[in-house]
């Protein structure tokens, strides 16, 4: 993190903590929701000041927790403290436009997430072409993303070393908390396929620390992911919008139906509430395996 912004952050956990005599739980979880509001602002957004920040791009890292999964009380809960925070800087002059004053709440209405059908997910494979190593990357994310249920964020973050082809699992590490979660014998395939077509065409560039690279052989964006996705979904004639959670909420469906146990599904796909698995089970209905 840039240090301006770590040092104006403590300033402002100290005045809180010693000022005002806010609670060490309160502070921990201001310290939590700032952290990360910060993270995603300098490595997705790319700035260098607090006046540069503005109030789509607080949008933006909402819209990314709700991707997320992450319950309705934390969005709340992280919404309040950037409130707070962007109010201490406005009042220090270190802005002069608060981005929080016109952020609304997320609309958590409960809506039926979109899920695919056995097959339109063999149309979505149907559409990519695996004879280059680009075509061998998106057919790996999609099944990866399709036989294990990750978060787009996840599989991003991903480097080689934490697969175990001969188990076929997958060591998650997200939000300081750790996970193991499995993958299909397809996917198997298509990350051997891939990792030696990534070696040839990279050469000196190839790193095992990054799975899914761009054509500079840096880490894919979440936006380029989400292009990739639409593409495919276009060339498959597929109408409905499709994103990566697509996937993840389909694999959850899935997993219900096949029998999975609804409290192991929700540790399997890293869950902090019960709510969405909630939503799963009503939707099971609509396969029939």
């Amino acid at each position: 993190m840039v240090n301006f912004m770590e040092k104006e952050i403590k300033d402002f956990l100290y005045l809180y903590e010693f000022g005002k005599n806010k609670s060490s739980n309160t502070i921990r979880a201001l310290k939590k929701d700032l952290t990360q509001m910060m993270e995603y602002i300098v490595e997705d957004e790319k700035i260098t000041s607090f006046g540069e920040i503005t109030p789509l791009m607080l949008r933006s890292f909402i819209n990314r927790l709700v991707f997320e999964e992450i319950s309705n009380r934390s969005i709340n809960r992280k919404l309040s403290s950037l409130r707070v925070f962007f109010k201490y800087l406005e009042e220090k002059r270190v802005i002069y436009h608060n981005p929080t004053e016109t952020l609304l709440s997320p609309d958590f209405k409960s809506e039926k997430p979109d899920i695919l059908s056995y097959k339109e997910i063999q149309r979505f494979r149907d559409a990519i072409d695996t004879s280059s190593t680009n075509g061998l990357r998106d057919r790996l994310i999609i099944e990866l993303l399709f036989s294990s249920g990750i978060t787009s964020t996840e599989l991003l973050s991903l480097g080689e070393k934490v697969f175990d082809l001969d188990k076929r699992e997958l060591y998650i590490q997200h939000n300081h908390k750790n996970r193991v979660v499995f993958f299909s014998q397809r996917t198997r395939e298509y990350l051997k396929k891939y990792i030696e077509s990534k070696k040839k065409k990279y050469k000196d560039k190839y790193s095992p620390d990054i799975l899914f690279v761009n054509g500079s052989s840096t880490r894919l964006s979440d936006r380029s992911l989400r292009r990739i996705i639409k593409r495919y979904a276009e060339k498959s004639g597929l109408s409905q919008e499709i994103s990566p959670h697509t996937f993840r909420h389909t694999f959850g469906v899935i997993m219900l139906k096949k029998g999975m146990n609804p409290n192991y599904l929700k540790d399997l796909m890293g869950f902090e509430t019960f709510e969405s698995i909630k939503t799963y089970q009503g939707l099971t209905y609509l396969y029939n395996i």
